[in-house]
This record gives structure tokens, sequence and C-alpha cells, in this order.
């Protein structure tokens, strides 16, 4: 009966992660006003046929099929030819474009680019979707290809974004904050110990915090989140593994997330004078997660700025000011 608990924890978690990954996949922008069936892949040298199924569209205008390519999923795309513009009415219907491949050296992948306006051109367009890379076999004796399956529409603007560093002022002044903090918390902390002569629970507690408190500080003080998310996506693109990372940033911040909020059962019933520092310092430690692995749907929201201050480094500060304020209410209470 005492493994119920857990068990009934576990379903919570997995439940909680479940809703933020459905939340996360629901919050990217999705091109519904089109399917796309083509090949599995694009023969070089031959051309690539491409049906695109149109719903019904608020204006009619001309319907344009671009293909890009690039040598790795992860390099910027660049233009490779385009099929004949299609005009098309307000009902939709279905399209028909065979976009030729020629030749490029090194060339493994292609992209569909596809887009109207009322004139055609980019510079005017309207609606616009990309479709997953597509790989390219280089094979003359290979036969034409005619048999079409769904293609997968990547979310617009899922592309390599470059962020700017984060100010140093305000990542300076959250560290300043949480050294404070960590200091405050050694001069309070307990040094009893039980009667077997190691430290009781409450010193292990405080022992705890300053640690935590002084990995924060380096970690903002150094700016290790930007430096370690720069290198961790040069190595991804190194390995060629960055384009399908959606996945893996949905799980980390699914589960961080879920993690936060199955947490504040248990913090509820800490010591009141350890809420706000527990409360605090999660919320600090799940935004520096979910800001590490940087998912496209979060970065609109993190990229928010004021007078230079981006919303996640104005949200971390604030973190860091609560947990110093609670130190020194449970050095008070303490």
């Amino acid at each position: 009966m005492k493994s119920f608990p857990y068990f009934t924890g576990l379903i919570l978690f997995a439940a909680a992660a479940a809703i933020i990954w459905w939340a996360l996949a629901g919050a990217e922008h999705r091109a519904d006003w089109l399917r796309l069936e083509a090949p599995r892949c694009a023969l070089s040298g031959q051309p690539f046929p491409l049906r695109v199924h149109l719903a019904p569209l608020a204006e009619s205008g001309i319907l344009r099929a671009d293909l890009h390519w690039g040598e790795t999923r992860d390099t910027p795309m660049r233009y490779l030819a385009s099929g004949s513009p299609k005009a098309v009415g307000k009902e939709g219907g279905t399209v028909d474009f065979e976009i030729p491949v020629p030749p490029r050296e090194g060339m493994r992948f292609v992209m569909g680019v596809i887009y109207i306006g009322p004139t055609g051109s980019w510079s005017d367009h309207k609606l616009e979707a990309n479709t997953e890379l597509i790989p390219v076999v280089s094979d003359p004796t290979a036969p034409k290809q005619t048999g079409l399956e769904p293609l997968r529409i990547q979310p617009s603007g899922d592309a390599l974004a470059s962020h700017p560093p984060p100010a140093y002022a305000p990542r300076f002044l959250t560290g300043l904050l949480l050294l404070t903090a960590m200091m405050a918390a050694w001069v309070a902390g307990p040094s009893a110990k039980a009667a077997n002569g190691r430290p009781g629970p409450e010193t292990r507690w405080w022992q705890t915090l300053i640690v935590l408190l002084a990995l924060a500080c380096l970690w903002e003080v150094f700016g290790l989140d930007s430096s370690m998310g720069n290198r961790a996506r040069a190595l991804a693109r190194a390995g060629d593994f960055y384009y399908p990372r959606a996945v893996i940033q949905r799980v980390v911040i699914s589960v961080a997330v879920a993690a936060i909020v199955l947490l504040f059962p248990f913090i509820w019933r800490a010591h009141s004078s350890h809420r706000v520092v527990l409360v605090s310092f999660a919320l600090y430690l799940a935004i520096s997660a979910v800001n590490l692995v940087s998912l496209h749907a979060i970065d609109k929201l993190v990229d928010l700025s004021w007078h230079g201050v981006s919303l996640i480094q104005a949200l971390k500060l604030a973190c860091a000011a609560m947990t110093l304020q609670g130190v020194c209410r449970m050095r008070r209470v303490e």
C-alpha cells in the first residue's frame, strides 16, 4: 500500500508532461491552408512531382512552388529551382507541380517552399509553408518516380534563429542577488549535529541550499546558459541532428515543467519559512532549463524585451530577488 502514492505521483507526472507536450505542439504555427503529397526522395536530374491540396482561400491568387537545397539538415538552404506558377481561385482545389532538380555538388536534401500571393512574387505573398527536408538520390539509372505520399509541413519560421547574447547588467545583478542569498544562508545556517555526530536534517538542508545558490550564482555571472547553449547547438549542427531537435526540446520542457508542478504540493507541506525559497528557486531552475533548450515556440516569448532586458532575464531576476527575500525570512525564523 505504501507504493500507491508513488504510483499515483508517477501517473500525475506523466499526465502533466503529456498536457504540456500537447500545449507546446499546439503553440507551433501550422499551415492549415494546404496539404502536400510527394515522393519519399528527389532524384537528381529528374523532375520532382509535388501535389498541393488547397483548402478554401480568402482570395484567389498565384500559387508558386520552389525547391531549396542544402548539404546537411542544418546548413542554410539555397534556391534551386521553381515550378510553373499556377492560378488558383477562392475554392482551393488540387494543383500539381513538376519542379526540376538540377545536380549540385554536395546536394543531399531539398526543401519545398510553397507560397501564394496576388502576383506570385515572394515580396507580396500572403501565405507560405515549408516542407520537411527531402533526401536527394543521385542515380542516373533510377526510374522516374510517380508514387506520391503525404509530406510533412514544418512550422513556418522554424529556422536556425540566432539569439542576441543576454544583457550583462541584469545577468550580473541576478548573480549578485544569488550570491547575497548564498552568503546569508551561510551565516544563518545551523551547525547543530544529530546524536550520531553527523549533520542533522536541518543542517543538510542549509548546506544543500548554499551549494545550489553558489552554482546558480556562477551560472549567471559567467553566462553559462548562453555559452552552453551555443556549444550544444554547434555540436548538434556538426553531428547533423540539429534539425529534429524539437522532440528533445519538448521532452526536456515537458519534464521540467511537470516536475515543478508536482513539486508544489510537497513545497506546501514544508515549513512555512521555507516555502518562498523553495518556490522561487524551483521557478528559477525551471526557467533556466526551458531557456537552455531554446524551443522555437518558447523563443518567441523569451526574445521579448524592454529597454534591452529580455523577458527571461526579468523573470530570473525576480526569482533571485524572491529567493533572497525568502532566505532573509528564514534567518529571522531560525
